[in-house]
C-alpha cells in the first residue's frame, strides 16, 4: 500500500495496541469504524502474510496519545497554524515576481511573450511535477523530513533565482522552486491526520485559504519592492521570509503520518519485548524501488479509474487555468487600458481585488461548511451523503462566468477601472469557493486514497496553470478583451450541468469507482 494511499488514513480505534495476526484478508480490520471512514468503500487490510503466528500487528489503542487524532487541541492547532502560514509563505515566495516581469524582460533584453508568461506561470509546472517524487520519498522517510528538506531546497533555488544572470536562469530556478515546495501535497494530508470529518471544513479552509490569499497579496508587495529596490529584492524578501518560517517549522512541526508513527511504535515494542515474536506496524509496507515507482504513478492510476475525480479534477484544472490567465495578464492589461491610473508600482494593487474575493469566500466557507454538514447529518441520518459539501462548489460554478464577463466587457468599453476589478473580485471569490469544497470532498470520500486523489488534482491543475495562460494574449489580440473573456466564461459555464449531476446523483458516481479493488 503506497504512502499517498495511507496519507489520510484514520487509524481504527477499536483495535488494541498489539494484536496477534489472525485476520483474513477478506475480513474487516475492526468491528467499529470511525466516522471518518464511513464512506470508505472497502475496509483496510493488513499487507502481511497471515500464515505467520509469530507476527504481532501494532496499532493505536483507543484514545492512544500517540495517535494524532487524540493529541491536545492546542498542539493540533499549533501545527495547523504553522503549516497554514508555511503555505502562505511558499506561495508568497513564488508570486512576488509576478508584477516584476516587465523589469526582468527589460534587464535581459527580451520582448518575448512566451518569456513574459513563463516567468509568472513556470513555477506551476514545478508544482505539478513535485508530487511525483514527494509521494514516494514521504513513504520511505515520512512527512517531516521531506517537508523540511523540500523547504531547504526551495530556499536555495530562490537564492539562485535572485542571483540569475539571464532570463533562462530565472525561469529554470522558479521551476525548481515549485518542484521543491511540498505544502500543496502534504498540507491537506496533515489536516486529515489531525482532525475528524466534522472539522475538516474549517481546517481545510485555513490551510488552503491562506495559500490562495498569497496568490494575490504577494504581487502587491513585489510591485512596490521592485519599483523602489529592483526586481531582485522582491525575490530576496521572499527568501528571507521563507527561511524564517522554515526555522519556525523546525521547532513546531511533528510527524503525523500513521505509517511512520506505528513503525516507530513497533520498533519500540520489539526492543522492549522478551519473547521471540516479531512486532510490525499494521501498515508495514515495502519501500523497495518498485513500491516507490508505483507510489509515484498512483495519482494517475486512481484518476483514470475514478469518474468523480475525473470531473472534479477537470473543473479545478480549468478554473485554475482561467484565474491564472488573469494573474498572468492583468498587470499589462490594466496598465495599458488605464495608463493614467496605474503606475508600475500601483498596478500591483489590482491583485488586491482577487484577494478581497478570496477572503470573502474563505470567511463564508469557514462559517457555513461544517455547520451545513452537521445539520444535514442530523437531518438525514444514514441517508447523509458527502455530496452535501458540493453546495458551495455549485454556487461557485454559477458565479465564475459572471466574473469573466464583467472583467472583459468593462475593459473593452473602458468603463471606470473599478468595474473590471469587481469582475476579478467575483473570479477570486469563485476560485476559493470552488477549491475548498473540492479538496474537502476528496478527503471525505476517498479516505485512505485521499492524498493520491489530491496529488492528481495538483499535478493537472499546476500544468494547466502553466501552459493554458499562454493562449491569453493571442486570444485577446485576435477577438478583443470582451469576446475573449466571453469565450472563457462559456467554457467555465459548460461544467455547471455535470457538477449539478454529481451533487444530485453522487451515490451513482461513487458506485462506479473501480480503483480500490485493483490496489489491494
Amino acid at each position: 500500500m503506497s504512502s499517498i494511499d495511507e496519507a489520510l488514513i484514520h487509524p481504527v480505534h477499536a483495535l488494541s495496541s498489539v494484536q496477534p495476526q489472525r485476520l483474513s484478508s477478506k475480513e474487516p480490520m475492526a468491528a467499529v469504524r470511525s466516522e471518518n471512514e464511513k464512506f470508505a468503500e472497502k475496509p483496510s487490510e493488513i499487507p502481511i502474510n497471515d500464515s505467520d503466528p509469530d507476527v504481532v500487528l501494532v496499532d493505536y489503542e483507543e484514545n492512544d496519545p500517540e495517535n494524532p487524532l487524540n493529541w491536545s487541541s492546542m498542539r493540533k492547532w499549533l501545527i495547523l497554524l504553522a503549516i497554514s502560514w508555511m503555505g502562505f509563505v511558499s506561495v508568497f515566495a513564488t508570486m512576488t515576481i509576478t508584477p516584476t516581469a516587465p523589469q526582468i524582460l527589460q534587464e535581459f533584453h527580451s520582448d518575448s511573450t512566451v518569456d513574459r508568461t513563463l516567468l509568472v506561470t513556470i513555477w506551476e509546472l514545478g508544482e505539478g511535477i513535485g508530487p511525483f517524487f514527494i509521494a514516494p520519498l514521504s513513504e520511505r522517510f515520512g512527512r517531516l523530513p521531506v517537508f523540511h528538506f523540500g523547504n531547504l531546497l526551495a530556499l536555495c533555488c530562490l537564492i539562485a533565482c535572485a542571483l540569475s544572470v539571464n532570463i533562462r536562469m530565472v525561469i529554470a530556478f522558479r521551476f525548481l522552486t515549485g518542484c521543491c515546495l511540498s505544502i500543496l501535497t502534504l498540507g491537506p494530508a496533515i489536516v486529515g491526520d489531525l482532525f475528524q470529518m466534522e472539522q475538516t471544513g474549517l481546517t481545510m479552509a485555513l490551510v488552503m485559504g491562506l495559500q490562495m490569499m498569497a496568490d494575490f497579496i504577494a504581487p502587491v508587495a513585489g510591485a512596490y519592492i521592485a519599483q523602489d529596490l529592483g526586481w531582485r529584492w522582491s525575490i530576496w524578501l521572499a527568501a528571507i521570509v521563507l527561511g524564517f518560517f522554515s526555522l519556525f517549522l523546525l521547532a513546531v512541526l511533528r510527524e503525523t503520518y500513521a505509517v511512520v508513527l506505528l513503525k516507530r511504535k513497533a520498533k519500540r515494542l520489539q526492543e522492549e519485548s522478551a519473547d521471540d515474536k516479531k512486532y510490525r506496524s499494521k501498515h508495514q509496507a515495502r519501500v523497495d524501488a518498485s513500491t516507490m515507482f508505483e507510489s509515484a504513478l498512483k495519482p494517475l492510476h486512481i484518476l483514470v479509474h475514478s469518474p468523480i475525480l475525473i470531473l472534479t479534477t477537470s473543473y479545478m484544472t480549468l478554473k485554475y487555468a482561467l484565474v491564472s490567465l488573469i494573474l498572468a495578464t492583468i498587470t499589462e492589461t490594466m496598465e495599458s487600458t488605464y495608463p493614467t491610473v496605474f503606475s508600475p508600482g500601483s498596478v500591483g494593487l489590482t491583485f488586491l481585488s482577487l484577494a478581497i474575493g478570496n477572503t470573502i469566500a474563505l470567511i463564508f466557507y469557514s462559517l457555513t461548511s461544517d455547520r451545513y454538514v452537521i445539520h444535514q447529518r442530523k437531518k438525514k441520518g444514514d441517508a447523509f451523503k458527502p455530496e452535501s459539501r458540493l453546495l458551495h462548489l455549485f454556487l461557485a460554478a454559477l458565479i465564475l462566468p459572471a466574473g469573466f464577463l464583467i472583467y472583459g466587457w468593462a475593459m473593452a468599453y473602458h468603463v471606470q477601472y473599478i468595474v473590471p476589478l469587481i469582475g476579478t473580485t467575483v473570479a477570486g471569490f469563485s476560485m476559493t469557493l470552488s477549491t475548498l469544497p473540492i479538496e474537502t470532498y476528496v478527503v471525505d470520500v476517498y479516505k485512505i486514497y485521499g492524498a493520491s486523489a489530491i496529488a492528481a488534482g495538483v499535478i493537472f491543475r499546476a500544468n494547466a496553470g502553466t501552459f493554458l495562460p499562454l493562449i491569453g494574449p493571442p486570444l485577446y489580440q485576435s477577438i478583443g478583451l470582451g469576446w475573449g473573456n466571453t469565450v472563457l466564461a462559456l467554457i467555465a459555464a459548460a461544467f455547471i450541468p455535470p457538477l449539478g449531476l454529481l451533487m444530485k446523483y453522487g451515490d451513482w458516481f461513487r458506485s462506479k469507482e473501480r480503483f480500490g479493488s485493483s490496489e489491494r
